[in-house]
C-alpha cells in the first residue's frame, strides 16, 4: 500500500479504506470482534460520507 494519503475529495475509496487500517492499528476498530461486517459497514458509512463530501463540493464550486 501506498505511503501517501488519499485526499477524501479526490478518493473518497482510498481515504475511507486508509482510515479504517489506522482504526485498526490505533486499538480502535477490532478485526477480532465479530466478523468483517461490522468493518466493512464502517467503511461504507466513511465511504459514503466522502462521496457525498466530494459532490457538496463539486457543486459548490459550479456556483462560484
Amino acid at each position: 500500500m501506498s505511503s501517501e494519503i488519499a485526499h477524501p475529495s479526490s478518493s473518497p475509496k482510498q481515504a475511507a479504506l486508509q482510515l479504517v487500517i489506522e482504526l485498526v492499528r490505533a486499538g480502535k476498530l477490532s478485526p477480532m470482534q465479530g466478523d468483517a461486517s461490522n468493518m466493512i459497514s464502517i467503511y461504507e458509512q466513511f465511504k459514503a460520507h466522502f462521496e457525498s463530501d466530494k459532490h457538496k463540493h463539486s457543486s459548490d464550486s459550479a456556483i462560484s
